[in-house]
């Protein structure tokens, strides 16, 4: 973690910080890498410091992957920050909630207005009836690809799941890796899982599973286990995928050896800074069962939040902090210095404001679903779940277990989560 420390104090003297509140501060906004919005965090300390009414911001950055581990540890010891942004929402948030760790923001979307939330956010954002984060970038889920090595190879922007296939097999028959995948970081297989659930089951029947009673052992989750294990089995994926590190396949996709990486606009700003040397463009992945509507995998990046511990006037300096952050003036210096699209920010302010061309496209097509657009099962899922699908997803993606096999120890892990009351229902 990096500790950055006097950063709101504009035109405060040293005694008169001393004698002000403090409000500390967790983010994962650096500079490269995922999330990395650290110049537009930076410019908007600067711009919301008068919000703070004289208050201090202590700003601690972590990765993004290591702040939702540091967090945990920090709720776990009673020590959290008073004001953190981390992942993910839904069901773990819940749990903190659960637990006392957060302070109710229900005052706070009254008092400042926070109408940029609509009904799906605010339901991942929620517990018992209380609202206990404020959601800010949208993440999405698409596919990069390298315009150049299409063009090359004579194949087109697939627009149905049969010419996905027919490119994919295509690359690999040219001797392209057709999708950068790597997973020895466990994660990237829940996403890309996530994906083809949602474009395989649809989002009525995931939600018939993960908040009602259908068990995961249905044929639709059957045929997305089938598929995931499909693509690793045909040779779509590198060599050795689940010893490759995100990052490593996200360098072999900008490197032009691979035709395609599936990720999310987590990582946009990298792909773009990073995209010297091939031509990037993005298409949303076709649904892939007969009847399941167009969509991807949507959701908030992270979530800001509140300790419970906080004094009141701590909370209110935070949260009138807060307030400017997500304010209309903010999305604008979010998007143009951070590459992270606020909740609310439409395709055509990101045209307005200049956004690079890949982030708008992203975000056009993204946006464009919004009433079939699916699940991140990060999120959706209670932690104890979670950590039973990262394994069971490489030993699925390895063929070391059969999507029947698969399907069986997560229903087993759902019903052990279920039964101890662990589940999160919007």
């Amino acid at each position: 973690m990096k500790r950055i420390a006097v950063v709101a104090t504009i035109g405060l003297s040293a005694t008169q910080v001393a004698a002000e509140t403090v409000v500390t501060q967790w983010d994962q906004f650096s500079q490269a890498g995922i999330t990395a919005a650290g110049p537009a965090m930076d410019e908007l300390i600067q711009t919301c410091a008068p919000a703070l009414g004289g208050a201090e911001i202590l700003r601690t950055v972590a990765p993004s992957i290591g702040i939702r581990d540091s967090y945990r540890l920090a709720v776990a010891a009673g020590k959290t920050p008073d004001l953190a942004y981390t992942w993910p929402a839904a069901s773990v948030l819940s749990g903190y909630a659960r637990t006392g760790a957060l302070a109710p923001l229900d005052e706070y979307y009254a008092e400042y207005g926070w109408e940029h939330v609509n009904d799906f956010y605010r339901g991942r954002n929620s517990y018992d009836g209380s609202l206990y984060g404020v959601p800010m970038e949208q993440d999405l889920m698409g596919v990069y690809y390298n315009e150049a090595l299409f063009e090359e190879h004579g194949i087109a922007v697939p627009t149905t799941y049969d010419e996905f296939v027919a490119a994919a097999n295509a690359f690999k028959e040219a001797g392209v890796v057709p999708i950068a995948f790597g997973n020895r970081d466990r994660w990237p297989a829940t996403n890309t899982f996530s994906l083809i659930l949602g474009l395989t089951a649809g989002k009525q029947v995931e939600e018939d599973v993960f908040f009602r009673d259908t068990p995961w052992t249905n044929e639709a989750f059957l045929q997305a286990a089938t598929v995931f294990q499909d693509w690793a089995e045909d040779g779509w994926f590198p060599r050795g995928f689940n010893g490759v590190g995100y990052d490593e396949a996200n360098a072999l996709f900008l490197s032009g050896r691979a035709a395609m990486t599936i990720t999310g606009t987590w990582v946009i700003q990298d792909m773009i800074r990073g995209s010297d040397n091939i031509a990037l463009g993005v298409f949303m992945l076709p649904p892939i069962a007969d009847g399941v509507a167009p969509g991807t995998m949507w959701g908030e990046g992270s979530q800001w939040q509140l300790s419970a511990s906080a004094d009141e006037a701590t909370r209110e300096a935070a949260a009138a902090y807060l307030d400017c952050l997500v304010s209309d003036e903010s999305q604008r210096v979010w998007v143009q210095k951070g590459y992270t699209v606020p909740i609310g920010t439409t395709p055509e302010e990101l045209a307005e404001w200049g956004a690079h061309p890949v982030v708008h496209s992203f975000f056009e097509q993204g946006l464009a679903t919004p009433e079939s657009n699916f699940y991140d099962l990060h999120t959706t899922l209670p932690e104890s779940v979670t950590q039973v699908l990262y394994p069971e997803l490489q030993r699925l993606a390895g063929g070391d277990t059969t999507p029947e096999e698969f399907l069986q120890a997560m229903q087993s892990a759902w019903e052990a989560a279920v039964a101890n009351g662990d589940r999160w229902i919007p």
